[in-house]
């Protein structure tokens, strides 16, 4: 397969497009590695650089300014901002500093005020914003 990069001002995040005379196995493996990227994620834990699987997360949050991914058991740094987690497949925003692995949900429990809190399979528990509130809903079918 030949490939070609082009960089343009006009891009406002990078696509990929496929040109093809046939859709065979190659084009089809091709497009889902872009789609889901690599499946891997780079994390800190005590000065050294881990690498963990995508569906080890369980919680992505920002604390203190800092981004931390919880795994089922262990909690790591991350130097790259919330917002560039938050197009993982299978991941949520559940509020302006936290994004849920949904395969992850243990249960839900309505709050009185208006909100939601979500318990994860760890035992981690967050609140759904009411802004992120309809989304969640909507994946509920509710």
């Amino acid at each position: 397969m030949r490939v070609e990069i082009k960089q343009t001002a006009d891009a406002a995040e990078p696509y990929a497009v496929i040109y093809c005379r046939e859709i065979d196995k190659e084009v089809l493996t091709a497009a889902e590695m872009f789609k889901r990227g690599s499946g891997f994620v780079t994390v800190y834990d005590r000065g050294q650089i881990v690498v963990i699987k995508r569906e080890d997360i369980f919680m992505i949050r920002t604390e203190e300014g800092r981004t931390r991914i919880y795994s089922e058991n262990a909690d790591y740094e991350t130097s790259n901002p919330l917002r560039d987690h938050e197009a993982f497949p299978g991941f949520m925003r559940i509020s302006k500093y936290c994004i849920i692995n949904l395969e992850q949900i243990k249960c839900f429990e309505p709050l009185l005020s208006g909100t939601m809190q979500v318990t994860l399979k760890n035992g981690l528990k967050d609140y759904i914003s009411r802004k992120y509130l309809p989304d969640m809903k909507r994946y509920l079918g509710l």
